[in-house]
């Protein structure tokens, strides 16, 4: 049969995940010969075989995608016939088209893990060691195509065994760009305040430091983490006060699963969650009479467990067992990628005892996903290192690209291109400078990386977010999406609706279009269209971060509202603002709701970090074995549906003077709240017609409510969405923002 030539070209996950040397070995094996390259985002390669070789081939290439790649399509073209026999891995070279698809940064693979333990291999316990499957992606890279030369360890000349193994036809590092060893690749270094080491002594030193329970910074992939004993109080109160972090709960690295399983309750979804390629951090539930010290966990009834994603935690976590390992920064700022500051850090405080570092450099800084199985299915809570920056498939595509903003706190924004939404990593509250900036680099980088040049950009209503000034400033065309739109709309974009909708979006706080502070809301959303046909009852509350925090001040609040007797004892102050209207806000908001209950129970009176109060209420309502009755009832009130918040807490205060115990009523309160929601649902149903809820908002990372409310839905004929792929929180407002932006592009074409 005669031979033929095609250039076959394949768009996918095909960048830095080792396909050009999986495509030349498959090539090789069949006797085809020709060239393959990377041309932007894109593979191609241009092949002479018999016709039914290359069919053959391509089936192949569909079927065996290396470890962390992905093929999306696959499109062929006839060339002239060519006799090519060998078959070479050639330049790569730019290419315009599509944005493309960059791997996250991916696990250390079963492979590389082994030689890692493997006397006689030459990586033995190399810090670094990786291959064209797995090893830092994303956070390293400069620009494209992926080849040594436009990543950070350009500075690291390979070395004769390292280039022999990059050109050999049948090595698992053939054209492995992060391929390094011992002799050539970056070198692990240890300093404390009286001695600097290096290489496998730094490594066995740092190991006896935290045994000993010293706090060290560690230079992983996205960043540096503080790592200590998770089973010495002392060392974690220490690290609480090196952080500034008084209360939250430490994420612990462990070293495999067999360990996680002796800590916490695993199921299935939950271990094959653990175990992906993104090596998230997954709340579980602890077993009982297990734990760590009071101050690493401080009392959850979950832990945050992860397991390592590089060789350098790897060797760490076998050495030590179970480690906190815990973002470094100061709480509220940045995670710090750069050696300088840290290194500042450990001259400048006396609670670090030492920080363990390379020289690779970090350009994108990464904090770890935090991820929680709910319903058998991913829910996030933080999506960033191992998911970004793998972009969200949209149904309908956009008109020219954009810039979505996001919002302030949980900040993340998008660049919208096609079908496409590029989302970025967290970066936490856009008020701490440094968070500001790196938000706004990260913009330029990813634009760059991606190629796409947005033509405008869209942003959250409030008037005084700094992401919203910034778009303002940057694009001399910006819209605005409202914050809680934004929220059911994220909904929207994962499943592809167009409506009509009922948004359910319960959070703390984002600015209504009426100028009130909203966040207990029942929005009726059609196409790139809202209606607010709902919302819990609207009641003054102090102002300012302090206003947010102080869950005794918002109890006295909502009991003044409620007329209930001893309102204001012990906050004259708070009662006489809230009568004459001094630094108040009308609220609309679940989370303030929230807040007020955990008060009113005496489960938590400040929110020492946000959401601090309905955790722990969450965390009473699920160790009660019943739930106490409560009474939220809905009335008319200007054309929309109110939840009577009054109501509730006066049938909490009557709960209470009857001695029901707080688990029973914290509950009982989770249930009313569901019950309300499906009592609004209905109403809306009966006047719209409408069956498709969607339920998101930073409120809805509570499992109880969650479960409980698309039970109740579902039950009476609702079909309930709610998201997946982002976190229904903040984090989620940029992919809202694309999906309304985009509905409205198509109503306009409509309407020309």
């Amino acid at each position: 049969m005669a031979a033929a030539t095609e250039r076959i070209t394949i768009y996918g996950m095909v960048q830095g995940v080792g396909f050009r040397p999986f495509v030349a070995r498959l090539a090789e094996e069949m006797g085809i010969g020709g060239i393959v390259r990377n041309r932007g985002g894109i593979v191609t390669a241009e092949v002479t075989a018999e016709q039914a070789v290359l069919d053959r081939f391509v089936e192949r290439l569909e079927g065996e995608c290396p470890f962390g790649g992905r093929i999306d399509r696959i499109a062929r073209e006839k060339l002239p016939t060519r006799q090519d026999r060998a078959f070479f891995i050639v330049e790569s070279e730019a290419a315009a088209g599509e944005p493309p698809l960059i791997p996250p940064d991916l696990p250390t693979c079963p492979r590389c893990a082994r030689e890692l333990h493997d006397k006689r291999n030459r990586r033995y316990r190399y810090p670094f060691i990786s291959c064209v499957a797995c090893g830092p992606r994303y956070s390293i890279l400069r620009a494209l195509p992926y080849d040594r030369c436009s990543i950070t360890m350009d500075v690291f000349p390979m070395c004769e065994d390292c280039r022999r193994e990059y050109t050999a036809k049948q090595d698992v590092r053939r054209h492995a760009q992060t391929i390094a060893c011992h002799s050539c690749g970056p070198v692990l270094e240890l300093d404390t305040r009286a001695e600097h080491l290096a290489g496998d002594a730094a490594l066995q030193r740092a190991i006896a430091l935290l045994k000993s329970g010293k706090i060290l910074a560690v230079k992983d992939i996205g960043g540096y983490h503080l790592a200590c004993d998770p089973n010495r109080e002392d060392a974690n109160r220490r690290l609480r006060r090196l952080k500034g972090r008084e209360k939250k709960p430490f994420a612990v690295l462990f070293p495999d699963v067999e360990t996680v399983r002796r800590y916490c309750r695993l199921s299935d979804a939950e271990e094959g969650l653990l175990t992906a390629t993104a090596r998230p951090i997954v709340l579980l539930k602890k077993r009982p009479g297990m734990d760590f010290a009071p101050a690493c966990c401080s009392g959850s009834l979950e832990i945050g467990a992860m397991l390592p994603c590089n060789p350098l935690q790897i060797l760490l976590a076998e050495a030590c067992g179970p480690l906190v390992m815990t973002s470094a920064n100061r709480s509220g700022a940045p995670m710090l990628t750069a050696d300088g500051p840290v290194l500042a850090w450990l001259r400048e405080s006396d609670l670090l005892d030492g920080v363990l570092s390379h020289g690779r450099e970090i350009l994108t800084p990464l904090d770890d996903s935090v991820v929680r199985i709910v319903e058998g299915e991913p829910q996030f809570f933080r999506r960033a290192r191992g998911y970004v920056p793998e972009p969200i498939s949209l149904k309908q595509e956009a008109a020219a690209p954009f810039f979505a903003a996001g919002g302030d706190l949980k900040a993340c924004f998008g660049l919208v291109s096609g079908g496409r939404a590029y989302l970025s990593q967290h970066f936490g509250d856009l008020e701490e400078l440094d968070a500001f900036r790196v938000y706004r680099d990260a913009e330029e980088r990813m634009e760059g990386l991606f190629q796409i040049r947005p033509r405008f950009g869209v942003c959250d209503g409030h008037p005084g977010y700094f992401s919203g000034k910034y778009t303002r400033q940057r694009y001399a065309r910006c819209s605005a999406v409202q914050h809680h739109h934004a929220h059911v709309a994220s909904v929207m974009a994962e499943y592809g609706l167009t409506g009509p909708v009922l948004g359910v979006a319960f959070d703390g706080t984002g600015w209504g279009t009426d100028g009130t502070v909203w966040g207990g809301e029942f929005l009726l959303c059609t196409g790139p269209d809202m209606v607010r046909v709902g919302h819990i009852a609207s009641v003054p509350l102090l102002g300012g971060d302090e206003g947010a925090r102080n869950a005794d001040t918002i109890l006295a609040a909502y009991l003044l509202h409620a007329g209930l007797p001893g309102a204001g004892q012990g906050f004259r102050t708070v009662e006489a603002a809230l009568r004459l209207g001094v630094n108040t806000v009308r609220s609309s908001s679940m989370g303030r709701l929230f807040d007020g209950a955990a008060a009113l129970l005496d489960v938590c009176h400040y929110n020492s970090y946000e959401g601090e109060c309905a955790i722990l209420l969450e965390q009473v309502a699920a160790q009660a074995d019943t739930a106490y009755p409560l009474s939220f009832p809905v009335r008319e009130e200007d054309g929309c549906l109110v939840g009577d918040s009054a109501a509730l807490l006066r049938s909490m205060v009557e709960g209470l003077e009857k001695g029901a115990s707080a688990g029973a009523l914290a509950l009982g309160f989770h249930y009313a709240v569901a019950e309300l929601t499906l009592e609004v649902c209905r109403r809306q149903r009966a006047a719209s017609g409408v069956e498709q809820v969607a339920l998101s908002g930073g409120t809805f990372q509570n499992r109880i409510l969650l479960e409980r409310t698309a039970a109740l839905l579902r039950e009476d004929g609702f079909t309930v969405y709610y998201n997946r792929q982002v976190p229904p929180g903040d984090g989620g407002l940029a992919l809202g923002q694309a999906w309304a932006t985009i509905l409205a592009q198509q109503k306009d074409k409509e309407t020309d």
